[in-house]
């Protein structure tokens, strides 16, 4: 054999063994990228479940938080949400009134036009009393036919708002199963001038301005000393201890 064609098959030995080592790499390179694609894509799907579970738990949160703090029949804060946000307000604000409205008459609707009517009339005022709504004023309903607003003003801003509040829910007649119902309010309200910063001598003070004015067949009044400590016809509102009653 001669020398040359030594060389060459010797050059073609190497040449196969560099193209296998070459194709061993490529295989291994090959095989480390599926690996990497397969695992992104697992890292994919677990980040998108995680995604996925982030915001069930956010719904969920919200769902929980409303039916804790949102009354179901008129769509208003119910009186859990209003007495955190006086206590806020309280705590913060440097003047703060508080509003309550009742409704003079309303038990007569239950008893002439039935719960159904008495409902609706309920969902009715809520709607008039959120047109009062904004940054500064807050709405809820406290229990039955009792409504309250917050106010981050003093007593002159919180008188205004009281006597909007009364004409918005007696001055309209109501449309209740295609009849005309007059309802008058009776409205009460105090400021921090009058309570101080206590939350609950506000809502407390209020109220018997309420029953005050209801008293006097539906009127829209502050609280004054005269009207003593306990509500004419009534008792203190409860005030929940802090794990809620």
């Amino acid at each position: 054999m001669s020398q040359t064609f030594t060389s060459v098959l010797t050059a073609a030995g190497g040449l196969l063994a560099g193209l296998t080592v070459a194709g061993l790499w490529a295989l291994r390179l090959w095989t480390l990228l599926a690996r990497a694609r397969t695992r992104a894509r697992t890292l994919h799907r677990v980040v998108a479940n995680a995604h996925t579970l982030v915001e069930t738990l956010r719904v969920e949160r919200d769902r929980y938080h409303r039916q804790a703090t949102i009354d179901d029949m008129t769509g208003l804060p119910n009186r859990r949400a209003a007495i955190q946000r006086l206590t806020h307000a309280a705590a913060t604000c440097r003047e703060v009134g508080v509003i309550v409205v009742d409704l003079v008459g309303f038990k007569l609707v239950n008893d002439r036009l039935g719960h159904r009517a008495g409902n609706t009339l309920l969902a009715q005022v809520a709607e008039r009393l959120r047109r009062l709504t904004r940054t500064d004023v807050f709405a809820a309903r406290l229990s039955g036919d009792e409504f309250t607003l917050i106010v981050h003003g003093g007593g002159d801003t919180t008188a205004a708002v009281a006597d909007r509040a009364w004409s918005e829910v007696s001055q309209v007649p109501f449309v209740l199963d295609g009849r005309r119902i007059d309802i008058v309010a009776s409205v009460g309200y105090t400021s921090t001038g009058q309570a101080g910063h206590d939350p609950e001598a506000l809502l407390h003070l209020a109220d018997i301005a309420m029953y005050w004015a209801k008293s006097h067949g539906g009127v829209v009044h502050g609280y004054a000393d005269h009207m003593g400590d306990i509500p004419s016809g009534g008792r203190p509102r409860d005030w929940p201890t802090p794990h809620g009653r």
